[in-house]
C-alpha cells in the first residue's frame, strides 16, 4: 500500500502529511509513492537513518533543498540519449550544484544516512567559466568559432543579409554544442538520478525529524510478533483541535496482542479516538514517521483496516448500517493474520439484538483466524461475550471529573459503562 492510498484512512494520517514541512516537490512525490514497510529489518534501518538526522542541525541543508526541482523527466531523456535544450541543461546543472553543496554540508555534519555521488565533473562540463551560478547559456568558451561569430553579430547590430547568415551559423553551432554536451553528460545519467533520489529522501528525513521535535513524537521499537503497547499515546490532529479550544488532551496507555478486544465506554469518552490513534500510529510506524506516544513497541502488520464513524452514503443509497456492513464485508474478505482490524461501533445502526449477534459472530470469525482486532461498542451482549470467551478481552474508556483534574484512561480487562443517563443529564435533558 502506498502512502498516497493510506491518506484515505480517516485516522489523522492526512493531518500528519499536511503538517510535514517538505522543501521540494520531488520529496513530496517520493513520499506519496512510498510503500508501507512490513519487515523489522527495513523499519529498523529506516529509523536508524532518521535518528541520525534527528540529532543534527540540518537547517542549511533544508535551505539548499528549497531549490530542488523534480527533474526526473529530464534525467530520463538524458539517459535515453536525447539532445537536451537549454532549459534541460540548466536543470541538470542546477541539480549538480545543489547536490555538490549538500554533499559538502553532509561531510561537515558527519551525516552518513544519505550518500550522494560526486558531480563536480558535471558542474565543470556545464560551467566552463567556473562561475558556479544557477543558470545555463551556450557559452562562448565552448567554441572559438562561436565566440567570433557572436563578436561579428554584435558589430553588425542586427542589420543586413550577412547578419542573417551569421545568426543561422550561430544557431547551428549552438545545436552542435548541445549535442556534444548531452553526449558527455549521458554517462552521468545514473549518478544524477541517484542524486535526485537521495536528495528527495533527505528532504523527507529532515521534514520528519523536525515534525517529531515539533509535536513531541517518539522513535518506535518494532517487533514482528508479540505485544503492541503505547505509553502516552495521542492523536496530533485531535490534540491540536483541543488545544485551540483551551482544553487539555489526555493521552492513553494501551497494550494488546492478537486476541480481539472490545472497548466499552461513555459517549464522547474517547473510544473512537483510541481506534483512530491505533490506526494512525501503526501507519506512522510503517511509513517511517515519528510515533504519537511517549514510547511504544509496535507489532508490524501488512495491512491496516479501519471501519469507523457514521458511514451513511446518500450517493450510493446506503443507510448507516448498510454502508458500515459493506465496509465490514470488504475488510473480512482481505484480512488475515498480518492485518490490524479496527471497528467503531461494530454491528450498530440496526436492531440491537441482531446487531450484537452480528458483532459477536464477526469477532469470533476474526479470533479464529488469529487477526489482531479491536472494536468499540455499547452492546451489553458484547461485554458478556468478551468476559465469557477465551482469547477475547474487555476494555473500557474511563472518564472521571471527581478529582481536581479530569482523568481519562483506557483499562484493559475491565468492562465499562456507557453512562447514557448521566451524560444526557449533563447535556441538559430533564
Amino acid at each position: 500500500m502506498t502512502f498516497k492510498s493510506a491518506l484515505g484512512i480517516d485516522c489523522g494520517i492526512r493531518y500528519m502529511y499536511e503538517t510535514l514541512e517538505l522543501m521540494s516537490p520531488c520529496g513530496r512525490r517520493m513520499l506519496l509513492e512510498g510503500e508501507m514497510m512490513t519487515t523489522k529489518r527495513e523499519v529498523d534501518y529506516y529509523y536508524s537513518r532518521l535518528n541520525e538526522i534527528y540529532y543534527r542541525d540540518c537547517s542549511k541543508i533544508s535551505h539548499k533543498l528549497m531549490c530542488l526541482k523534480d527533474v526526473h523527466n529530464t534525467l530520463s531523456r538524458l539517459g535515453e540519449g536525447v539532445v537536451l535544450d537549454d532549459i534541460e541543461l540548466f536543470e541538470v546543472k542546477y541539480l549538480a550544484i545543489i547536490s555538490s553543496d549538500v554533499l559538502q554540508l553532509l561531510e561537515e555534519l558527519r551525516i552518513n544516512a544519505v550518500r550522494l555521488p560526486f558531480l563536480g565533473e558535471v558542474v565543470g562540463i556545464l560551467d566552463p567559466d567556473g562561475l558556479n551560478i544557477p543558470s545555463f547559456y551556450v557559452y562562448d568558451s565552448y567554441s572559438p568559432e562561436l565566440r567570433e561569430i557572436r563578436k561579428q553579430m554584435k558589430a553588425l547590430q542586427g542589420n543586413g543579409e550577412e547578419f542573417a547568415h551569421l545568426l543561422q551559423r550561430n544557431a547551428d553551432l549552438e545545436l552542435q554544442i548541445r549535442g556534444e554536451l548531452s553526449e558527455k553528460l549521458m554517462r552521468f545519467a545514473s549518478d544524477l538520478q541517484l542524486a535526485l533520489r537521495n536528495l528527495s529522501f533527505l528532504d523527507i528525513l529532515i521534514a520528519k525529524a523536525e515534525q517529531m521535535k515539533r509535536m513531541g513524537l517518539c522513535f518506535p521499537a518494532v517487533t514482528e510478533d508479540g505485544e503492541t503497547f503505547y505509553n502516552g499515546m495521542f492523536n496530533p490532529a485531535v490534540k491540536d483541535v483541543i488545544a485551540q479550544q483551551g482544553r487539555e488532551y489526555m493521552p492513553v496507555d494501551i497494550s494488546f496482542e492478537r486476541e480481539p478486544v472490545t472497548i466499552i465506554g461513555a459517549n464522547m469518552g474517547g473510544k473512537s479516538v483510541v481506534l483512530k490513534s491505533l490506526a494512525l500510529n501503526q501507519l506512522l510506524t510503517q511509513y517511517g514517521f515519528g510515533v504519537a506516544a511517549h514510547d511504544c513497541c509496535v507489532n508490524l502488520v501488512e495491512e491496516v483496516d479501519l471501519c469507523i464513524g457514521d458511514e451513511q452514503s446518500i450517493e450510493q443509497s446506503l443507510s448507516t448500517f448498510s454502508s458500515h456492513m459493506t465496509n465490514t464485508v470488504s475488510i473480512l474478505e482481505k484480512a488475515d493474520e498480518h492485518s490490524l482490524v479496527l471497528f467503531d461501533e461494530l454491528g450498530a445502526g440496526t436492531d440491537p439484538t441482531e446487531g450484537a449477534a452480528l458483532a459477536m459472530s464477526i469477532l469470533t470469525h476474526l479470533h479464529r483466524k488469529g487477526i489482531r482486532t479491536m472494536a468499540t461498542t455499547h452492546y451489553s451482549e458484547l461485554k458478556i461475550f468478551a468476559l465469557s470467551t477465551e482469547g477475547v478481552s474487555n476494555a473500557c474508556c474511563e472518564f472521571s471529573v471527581e478529582t481536581l483534574r479530569p482523568t481519562y484512561r483506557l483499562l484493559i480487562g475491565i468492562p465499562g459503562k456507557s453512562n447514557a443517563f448521566a451524560i444526557s443529564q449533563k447535556l441538559g435533558l430533564s
